[in-house]
């Protein structure tokens, strides 16, 4: 399984590969950006606490702080398809026995849309929500709720709600009584308790007073029960705060719109509290370039008639032993110009082969219309039939055939009809007559960067950070063959060295592995010790690995990786991968065997070792949509599966989400009971609009466990191949003669 580099972690069930594959194909029209319409303090389109049967946009992606005398609450919510929104909470309230004073709790929330609204008729939007779906349960509701524009200007919406949405005002119990929350290690499905217990209309109108003001009134049911110490409505005293509880249920809020992407709003809870909120939009769809700023691409030049150049035509140039390097260097000058390595070369009368790595665009059918354009304008006349072959790590990918006379006549025509007369498949093993670039290998790659080391949802420390300055090197001696590694010194954080638990730092070291994994339910700290790892004003080796890549077949890949792996271990890794350039479906397996690293000294190895495997299944579903499973031993040595689902668009941006279950038992795990969540990657090319393979983000989850946790190691390899091949290469096809 392929995990993003860590920068946070957080929330995710299983519910959701199927919330993708039943919704992703549904249309719906896509809207503009929130002007007029206002967030709850959930972070969902609604009024103050109660929600409305609205859809974001199709892939927005929205942040949320709030902020009131009750609570806190931060929160990211995604449009996952058309009908489908998910979100994901941090919340914090007081609390007079909690040891800390207070209680921080992570929340997942799932939102489908049944009906979407019926212009020109009455007919509202209609949708179904489940409010934290899993854990604790301190946020949980469920909802049903109808919403109709009643006025170009003027908005309604009504609906039932239970849990949190039914702590006042409760009309019966018609699916039985309602568990509390929960009080064990929570992160499981709180299935049991959706729909159960009171339920208790709720109701909201929006009115739109300006272009950018909209005012909200509500009547909820949220009663804030465990933020004001109702025992009986919370049903877990040892929660409760001393706060103020509300005078009524009716609460008024007004949100203003700053631009196309901001919002700041204020609200009164039940005539006591009063509240603030600030909203970020924003959508893969809608970049600040969206045209992009990079140079416009060199022009296909038309051949000359065969009049004006006899023996261009003719083919004779191929018999002189000058013309091919003399091509090669000039054509590899022209693409590196573009961003792009030509690797190697095969050159006949009538056919080229160009092998490229591109060092520069997202999209590779980018590359590829490019590279095809300088061929027309490096390569003699008789030169018919263009290949041009993707690699990556030295593995020749896919190859691209056109005929020249296709490139020179679809010029200025859309994308897919270029797209027709290609050809896409598997590139064949080393070609007669293949000349390798002189002077590209071997090739050196450094920089000289700082770095941002962040952590997250410590509820000690909710926000843990270390800077510095880091050192990266990539040495490639022949392709494939590939020496990498990075050096880092820490200048100043927060985030200092810290042993699980309550023991020091001291007593920590000088803990066996038996008593290590004693003292945590059984399990040894493959994971949860991480903070151990931090604060060291050393200069430290976070990775410094040896790469094989290799391609035994046509359509198999295989990948060595030897040295110090990541910050926690060293070892080497193994993998082969088999994924046909048109195939939606690939399959592999990896195996590494690791040791753990020490806590401060860079070269020094731990006693613990572990053996960790996986088979793995992925598939391209369509429409941005792709899924893997995997099944396998993790470093705990604990045996289970671990399924992920994302969805990327032509821009580069990809949102994602997993979730992997051992068997380990919920105690045996700790604190979560499972390990689960979500990932984001964005193109820095979204926001400065110069094309760059480079990326930021990585994962969000709620806790640092042990159970069905990974090797990191960098460059697996259906992300190595994957950008080349039939799915990701038309995906972006639209790029081809940009």
């Amino acid at each position: 399984m392929t995990r993003r580099p860590t920068l946070l972690r957080h929330l995710l069930t299983t519910a959701l590969p199927a919330s993708i594959v039943l919704c992703a194909g549904s249309g719906l029209a896509v809207a503009e950006p929130m002007i007029g319409r206002s967030f709850n303090n959930y972070g969902l389109p609604g009024a103050v606490d109660t929600p409305s049967a609205e859809m974001l946009p199709d892939a927005e992606l929205t942040a949320t702080a709030a902020k009131s005398e009750l609570t806190e609450r931060v929160g990211l919510v995604f449009q996952l398809a058309p009908r489908v929104t998910t979100a994901l909470r941090y919340g914090k309230f007081d609390s007079t026995e909690e040891r800390r004073g207070y209680v921080r709790d992570r929340s997942f929330d799932l939102r489908f849309q049944i009906l979407d609204e019926a212009a020109g008729t009455w007919r509202p939007a209609v949708a179904v929500g489940i409010q934290d779906a899993i854990g604790t349960g301190f946020y949980s509701a469920e909802y049903i709720v109808a919403t109709k524009t009643i006025t170009p200007t003027l908005r309604a919406s009504a609906g039932l709600g239970w849990g949190r949405l039914a702590q006042g005002g409760g009309i019966g119990s018609p699916f039985g009584d309602r568990p509390g929350p929960d009080t064990g290690t929570g992160g499981e499905l709180n299935a049991d308790t959706w729909f159960k217990g009171e339920v208790a209309p709720f109701a909201s109108v929006a009115w739109a007073a300006g272009d950018k003001l909209t005012l909200v009134a509500e009547y909820s049911g949220d009663e804030y029960a465990c933020e004001t110490g109702d025992a009986d409505t919370c049903a877990r005293s040892v929660w409760l705060s001393d706060s103020d509880p509300l005078k009524n249920r009716i609460n008024f809020g007004a949100t203003y719109q700053l631009g196309q992407n901001y919002q700041v709003g204020a609200y009164v809870l039940g005539a006591k509290h009063v509240g603030v909120q600030f909203t970020l939009l924003t959508s893969p769809r809608r970049a600040a370039y969206p045209s992009g700023l990079e140079p416009a691409p060199a022009p296909v030049r038309p051949r000359p008639d065969r009049a004006s150049d006899p023996d261009g035509w003719s083919g004779v140039w191929a018999s002189d032993p000058t013309a091919q390097p003399a091509i090669q260097k000039a054509l590899g000058d022209a693409l590196a110009d573009e961003g792009q390595r030509l690797e190697s070369m095969v050159l006949t009368a009538d056919r080229a082969e160009i092998r490229i790595r591109n060092e520069r665009y997202i999209q590779q059918a980018e590359a590829v219309g490019r590279a095809a354009r300088l061929m027309t304008r490096a390569l003699p006349p008789s030169v018919e039939t263009l290949v041009i072959t993707s690699s990556e790590a030295g593995m020749p990918t896919s190859s691209v055939t056109l005929r020249r006379s296709d490139v020179e006549r679809l010029e200025n025509t859309e994308a897919g009809q270029i797209a027709n007369a290609a050809a896409l498949t598997d590139a064949a093993p080393r070609p007669a007559g293949l000349v390798p670039t002189p002077g590209e290998f071997p090739d050196l790659d450094w920089a000289i960067k700082p770095y941002l080391s962040t952590g997250l949802f410590d509820p000690d420390e909710p926000f843990r950070y270390e800077v510095g300055g880091e050192v990266t090197a990539r040495y490639e001696i022949v392709p494939g063959l590939v020496l990498q590694g990075s050096l880092r010194q820490r200048a100043f954080g927060n985030a200092e060295q810290e042993a699980p638990g309550s023991y020091a730092v001291d007593e920590y070291l000088a803990l066996s592995d038996d008593e290590i994994t004693e003292q945590n339910n059984g399990v040894y700290r493959v994971r949860s010790d991480s903070r151990m790892y931090t604060g060291n004003d050393k200069l430290q080796v976070p990775r410094l690995t040896l790469n094989w890549y290799g391609r035994p077949t046509q359509t198999v890949y295989s990948r060595v990786t030897v040295g110090l792996l990541e910050r926690m271990y060293g070892g080497a890794s193994a993998e082969l991968l088999w994924k046909p350039v048109n195939s939606q479906l690939a399959l592999g397996a990896e195996i590494n065997r690791v040791r753990k690293r020490d806590y401060r000294d860079a070269f020094e190895l731990l006693d613990y070792e572990a053996t960790t495997g996986l088979v793995t299944a992925y598939y391209e579903f369509g429409n941005g949509f792709r899924g893997s499973i995997g099944a396998g031993q993790y470093l705990a040595g604990d045996v289970g599966a671990t399924v992920e689902v994302s969805r990327e668009f032509a821009n580069g941006w990809e949102v994602g989400a997993f979730v992997t279950k051992t068997d380990l038992s919920a105690d045996e795990f700790g604190e979560g009971s499972f390990d689960k969540g979500v990932t984001i990657s964005v193109p820095l090319s979204w926001g400065t609009g110069l094309p760059s393979l480079r990326t930021v983000g990585g994962t969000l989850s709620s806790l640092n466990r042990d159970g069905g946790q990974q090797v990191n190691v960098r460059g697996r390899l259906y992300e190595t191949v994957r950008d080349s091949h039939s799915v990701r290469m038309y995906d972006g096809w639209g790029k081809f003669w940009r």
